[in-house]
């Protein structure tokens, strides 16, 4: 569903970017295993860096899939909590505090993961046999958990709304 407004067309865009990236990685990292198995078994050799390229590129993928499954509203939450309590408004009232504390943890997320990059950084650590710098790996921590703590946000806006009776757009 395509977005009005400069923030919603934004938005759209980036959730755009955001499949088709994923998608594109899902993709190279296919082609890259099916590589490593026709050298395999075809040529008896073996690609040193592909098992790491491939492990890395999935780290990306999970982290960065959050986003989407945030969106999507397909993340497992606890249930019980919310059944007990057959009130409405009381149930988006607990949805709002989830998706609070949610935010929290993800701002804990970004100030660590953060840190822990600008360590990996400094150190100079690098991957084994591709010797790719490990910040680049460890940097998706951040920079995906910022980027859902903002879906968390809108959100959140979103639930308040809910609950003050105001309309959802």
């Amino acid at each position: 569903m395509k977005k009005t407004g400069f923030f919603g067309k934004l938005i759209y865009g980036y959730d755009k970017l955001e499949e088709y990236l994923l998608c594109g990685s899902l993709v190279f990292t296919t082609l890259v295993v099916f590589a490593q198995i026709i050298m395999r078994k075809v040529f008896n050799n073996s690609l040193t860096w592909s098992e790491e390229l491939t492990r890395y590129v999935f780290i990306w993928q999970i982290w960065m899939g959050v986003s989407i499954a945030q969106r999507n509203k397909q993340h497992i939450k606890v249930e019980l909590l919310k059944s007990l309590v057959k009130n409405e408004k009381v149930t988006s009232i607990v949805d709002v505090l989830a998706t609070l504390i949610l935010i929290a943890f993800n701002v804990f997320l970004v100030i660590n993961g953060s840190e822990l990059v600008k360590q990996m950084f400094t150190r100079g650590n690098v991957s084994g046999a591709m010797r790719l710098p490990m910040w680049i790996v460890y940097s998706v921590l951040p920079i995906s958990a910022f980027i859902l703590s903002l879906r968390l946000i809108g959100q959140v806006v979103e639930d308040v709304k809910k609950v003050s009776g105001g309309e959802v757009g």
